[in-house]
């Protein structure tokens, strides 16, 4: 089922959390909210979900106009950062609690409460107190009991933030494949990138109460709109350069001593802020073999070397400015004061404000 907001406004006072957003959750895709602490992604998650009501603007669910109806009017089910378990209730009673709340029989509560827990993979766990789960155990009966309410949207509020990195991809993949399977409508909040990027069918970047850009995970770190999110999707490296249109497609950058065309279909000539993200610049002693990235060379010298197992990173002081850069070359690293020849890939340089 959507859900759609339309010029949604939500005031605190004289405190504006959301400032008039407009936007659309397609039925059965999973969207993330996505932003800095107080750009207003939980509040606008609340709102779906009935425990704020906005201040101007309509909220529809599944074509009904909800925008004044509280949470137990709105069939819309939640799991919280801190998944919310009763501790003195098991698995099982704690699943049920919901289906039991809204007037179901014990024996139909359990029967579900069962199905959901088998969907979840903890069909063995039902007596087992919250207590005597592990983290992610933990997130997956919040995500059973939310689940077997069978909601027409599923909002999913930091779900993986108490858990450590390996658990949260772990975690991360099997929400994701529990929402295409059941072809879920589910809004996502974070503010994890890499979490948003791994989960999402579109993203919503939230800055300031806003809406900065939307799209598809490859479409906003390839292609942002403005500095602020060229900085947030990711690593990346302000510069400022030149810019040359080239054709409706393509544009000539030039940085420092060196020009690379990159696709760009809306920059316009003069100066320009560019991004360029730390994996596309090659880090080359001079007189290496070129790989598969500009002809063109930027000179530089390296200032900062790291070494991080699985690849080195470096800062690196060029005619364009000090650029960050990472490199898989553990076994030949580079010191400071070494130079170096930088070679930039096109699809890593974005003009994002000419």
């Amino acid at each position: 089922m959507s859900v759609e907001f339309h010029g949604v406004v939500k005031r605190y006072g004289a405190a504006t959390a959301v400032a008039g957003i407009t936007f659309t959750v397609e039925s059965g895709t999973l969207v993330t909210l996505l932003g800095p602490s107080g750009c207003g992604k939980t509040t606008t998650l609340r709102m779906i979900a009935g425990l704020e009501l906005p201040s101007e603007g309509r909220i529809v669910i599944a074509g009904r106009d909800v925008t004044t109806l509280g949470a137990t009017q709105r069939d819309v089910s939640m799991v919280f950062q801190s998944y919310a378990l009763f501790p003195h209730m098991n698995v099982l009673e704690n699943v049920c609690y919901g289906l039991r709340r809204s007037g179901q029989s014990r024996d139909d509560a359990a029967k579900s409460a069962r199905e959901g827990l088998l969907q979840v993979g903890l069909a063995s766990y039902e007596e087992r107190q919250p207590s005597e789960l592990s983290g992610g155990q933990q997130q997956r009966v919040a995500v059973a009991r939310a689940l077997v309410l069978k909601p027409s949207v599923l909002l999913f509020d930091e779900p993986l933030s108490n858990l450590d990195a390996r658990l949260r991809r772990q975690m991360r993949e099997e929400i994701r494949e529990l929402q295409q399977r059941l072809g879920l409508t589910v809004v996502y909040v974070t503010h994890d990138q890499q979490e948003a990027m791994a989960v999402s069918d579109r993203i919503i970047v939230m800055n300031a109460g806003r809406i900065e850009q939307q799209g598809s995970p490859r479409d906003l770190y390839e292609r942002p709109a403005t500095p602020f999110l060229a900085r947030f999707m990711g690593e990346s490296n302000p510069a400022r350069g030149t810019v040359r249109r080239l054709d409706p497609t393509q544009v000539r950058v030039r940085l420092g001593d060196v020009e690379i065309d990159v696709a760009n279909a809306t920059a316009t000539d003069g100066d320009a802020m560019v991004a360029i993200r730390p994996e596309a610049i090659a880090v080359e002693r001079p007189g290496d073999a070129p790989g598969d990235f500009s002809a063109d060379l930027l000179a530089g010298t390296i200032a900062k070397a790291s070494y991080l197992g699985t690849h080195m990173e470096y800062s690196i002081d060029t005619e364009a400015g000090t650029l960050f850069a990472t490199c898989p070359r553990v076994e030949r690293p580079l010191a400071a004061g070494d130079a170096v020849a930088l070679r930039l890939a096109p699809r890593g340089v974005i003009v994002v404000e000419s």
